[in-house]
């Protein structure tokens, strides 16, 4: 059980500020890619949070400064990241995002395996979970029919004429790449260092159970 579980817009999004890293175009190269946040034109989401950050800040549940560390997943060449996308394969996106959804698409950052699995330990969106438990955010994303899912990206380290990588450390230096090219990399998706449960990439919602917990019983069914 977390000591100080994160709930609510203001802790998610200070929380996501120090274990995600921002992807800079200086550095490397990012294809394009598009998230619907529920947004209207009025609103500003990020200018909103960022007026209480000094006071968020002071909370007991901000983790470790992670950003930028390696993952157990990278390789000399090979860096593995994870974003936050909504897209069901079945239903396509939801007209209404929960807190927890909508403050991880306005990061847009991209995390190390181990910072999302870590998300249960700190209580991230427990108030979502089988009876307000912590529960894995790296298998069921924003909970019970939640629309999002975890993408793998894979970026590659730029490498100097002699043929050796560029320094920096977390994604520094890397462009974005497809499977293909990654492999000649020595990337292999079924390989140990790289394979995931098959629940990372689905959405709650396509889930014949929705995403229920195993307990879970409907109140009008014994």
């Amino acid at each position: 059980m977390c000591k100080k579980c994160v709930n609510g817009l203001v802790d998610i999004h200070v929380y996501l500020s120090r274990i995600g890293e921002d992807v800079n175009a200086d550095e490397w190269y990012l294809a394009d890619a598009r998230t619907d946040s529920n947004e209207t034109e009025e609103e500003d989401f990020e200018a909103m949070l960022n007026d209480t950050l000094d006071v968020a800040l002071s909370l007991s549940g901000v983790p470790a400064d992670n950003r930028y560390k390696d993952s157990s997943q990278d390789t000399k060449k090979i860096k593995v990241r994870y974003k936050y996308i909504e897209g069901s394969k079945k239903h396509g996106t939801s007209k209404k995002s929960r807190d927890f959804c909508t403050a991880m698409m306005a990061s847009n950052k991209v995390y190390r395996k181990e910072d999302i699995l870590k998300m249960q330990q700190d209580g991230v969106n427990s108030e979502l979970g089988h009876n307000k438990e912590p529960y894995s955010i790296w298998l069921h994303k924003g909970g019970v029919n939640c629309y999002c899912t975890w993408q793998r990206q894979i970026y590659i380290k730029r490498t100097r004429k002699d043929g050796k990588p560029y320094g920096g450390a977390g994604i520094r230096g890397t462009y974005k790449t497809t499977v293909g090219k990654a492999r000649k990399e020595g990337f292999d998706a079924k390989r140990n260092k790289f394979k995931n449960n098959k629940r990372v990439a689905e959405a709650q919602i396509d889930r014949a159970d929705k995403g229920h917990h195993p307990s879970y019983r409907p109140k009008n069914k014994k």
